[in-house]
């Protein structure tokens, strides 16, 4: 039997920043042997959507890593795509800068376990 969870009970003192995972991929970018996972959570008590992802993508040349803006998305399609193309913007502008693709462009999340 597969019994729902009262997510009302988490709006209680004490409790902060509740949600649930929806979903989970893993994706690498060519020429680089290393799989870049994203997680997906939905905000309890709400519709929105939060991605965790395990990389962060550092070009030679940049200041500093891609990282997106928004911190909530209305679904689990517009958050895909915007860290996707954080990813593939990147990647792609330092290829046609004549950089090959290197493992150390990719910087792991401390925070993602």
């Amino acid at each position: 039997m597969n019994e729902g969870v009262d997510e009302g009970k988490f709006r209680r003192e004490g409790v902060d920043w509740a949600r649930r995972l929806v979903d989970e991929y893993a994706f690498s970018l060519e020429g680089i042997p290393e799989m870049i996972r994203l997680r997906f959570y939905r905000v309890v008590g709400g519709q929105e959507i939060e991605v965790e992802q395990s990389h962060y993508l550092q070009t030679p040349g940049m200041a500093s890593p891609v990282l997106s803006e928004t911190q909530r998305y209305p679904g689990m399609n517009e958050a895909l795509e915007d860290v996707l193309n954080g990813f593939t913007e990147g990647y792609h502008a330092a290829v046609s800068a004549g950089r090959r693709p290197d493992l150390n462009w990719l910087l792991p999340n401390r925070d993602f376990h």
